[in-house]
C-alpha cells in the first residue's frame, strides 16, 4: 500500500510538466509554485483528519486516545462479523536513547537509509528535474524540452508500480540492486545518445528503474529498516542527511554540466549508485514477509543463534 501511495505521489510530475507546459510559457515559471502553494494549503487542511498510531499513543501513556482509536479500527474492520480473538498482548516498548541508533545494530541501518536517500534525492533533483535545463542548453526550444521531459516523465508512475508490485515478489534488496544495476547501464548510454527519437526514448527507459528505487526507498524499505519506537526519530535523521545532499547538487550539477555535459552529470549518479548497490548487499536487512517484531528480535544479542534455530 506504500509502494502505491507512491505511485499516486509521483504521478503527479508528468501532470506538473504538463501543466508547465502550459502555464510556463504565458504566466512564467513563478506561477508554478501558486500551484503549487494551494495544492499545500489542501494538504494542510486534510491533515486533520489523520489519526494518530495507535502503538505510539500507548507508548507515551495516551492509553485512552489508543483504545478509542482501536475501537474505531475494529469496528471498520470487522464490518458486522465477529473479530478473531486478539493475540497475546506484548509489552509497550519505551523509546530508547538517541545514542542507540549509532551504535550496533541500528548503525548499519541507518548507513544504509543515509546513502539510499543521499542516492535517490540527488538522482531526483540532480538528474529529473533538471531535464528541462539540460535539453534548452543543448540547443531545444521550452516547448520541445517540456515535450521531451514529459515523455521521460511517464517512467515515474510505471517505475513506482513497478517498486510497488514487485517488493513483495522479489524481495527489497533484489529490487533494489537489480533496479540500481539498470539505471547504471541506461545512464551510461544516455549521454551518447543525440537522435532526437532514441534520446527521450532512452530517457524514458532511464526514469523507469529510478522511479522504481524512489517508491522501494520513500514508501517500504526505509521505513522498514526501523523499529517503531525509534522510527519517526531514526528516518528523519536519515532524511535530513538525504535532503541535505540536494543542497549541493544544483552546484556539483552545473560545474559538472558545464565542464563534462550531461555526461558528467550521469558520472555523478553513477558513483552513488555503485556505492547504493555495495550498502545494501553488505549491510542491508530483507523485511520482506516478517513482521516487524520479527525483524525487532535482531537487535537482541540472541537473535543470531534464535535465527539458526
Amino acid at each position: 500500500m506504500l509502494g502505491f501511495t507512491a505511485v499516486c505521489v509521483v504521478t503527479g510530475l508528468p501532470i506538473a510538466l504538463l501543466v508547465a507546459s502550459v502555464v510556463v510559457p504565458q504566466f512564467g515559471w513563478r506561477a508554478m509554485f501558486v500551484l503549487g502553494g494551494v495544492g499545500a494549503l489542501i494538504v494542510w487542511y486534510l491533515r486533520k483528519s489523520l489519526p494518530e498510531s495507535p502503538r505510539w499513543l500507548e507508548a507515551v501513556g495516551r492509553t485512552a486516545e489508543a483504545e478509542a482509536l482501536m475501537q474505531a479500527i475494529e469496528k471498520e474492520a470487522a464490518q458486522g462479523r465477529p473479530l478473531p480473538a486478539p493475540a497475546a498482548a506484548t509489552p509497550v516498548p519505551v523509546s530508547p536513547d538517541l545514542a542507540t541508533l549509532f551504535t550496533a545494530p541500528l548503525l548499519s541501518r541507518m548507513i544504509v537509509g543515509a546513502v539510499c536517500l543521499i542516492t535517490i534525492n540527488t538522482l531526483l533533483y540532480g538528474f529529473v528535474t533538471w531535464l528541462p535545463v539540460f535539453f534548452i542548453k543543448q540547443g531545444l526550444s521550452i516547448a520541445t524540452s517540456f515535450g521531451y521531459s514529459l515523455l521521460m516523465a511517464l517512467g515515474a508512475p510505471i517505475g513506482s508500480a513497478i517498486g510497488a508490485l514487485t517488493a513483495d515478489r522479489w524481495g527489497r534488496k533484489p529490487t533494489i540492486i537489480g533496479a540500481s544495476l539498470i539505471s547504471i547501464i541506461l545512464g551510461a548510454i544516455y549521454p551518447m545518445i543525440s537522435d532526437p527519437l532514441l534520446l527521450p526514448a532512452t530517457g524514458f527507459a532511464l526514469t523507469v528503474p529510478i522511479y522504481v528505487l524512489v517508491a522501494l526507498l520513500f514508501g517500504i524499505y526505509i521505513p522498514e529498516l526501523f523499529p517503531t519506537e525509534v522510527r519517526l526519530r531514526a528516518s528523519g535523521i536519515v532524511n535530513t542527511l538525504g535532503r541535505g545532499a540536494t543542497i549541493v547538487t544544483p552546484f556539483l550539477v552545473v560545474m559538472l554540466f558545464e565542464a563534462r555535459g550531461v555526461a558528467g552529470v550521469m558520472a555523478l549518479m553513477i558513483g552513488l549508485l555503485i556505492v547504493q548497490i555495495i550498502t545494501v548487499w553488505a549491510l542491508g536487512i530483507e523485511p520482506r514477509h516478517r513482521s516487524l517484531e520479527e525483524l525487532k528480535g535482531e537487535e537482541a544479542p540472541s537473535a543470531v543463534p534464535q535465527e539458526a534455530s
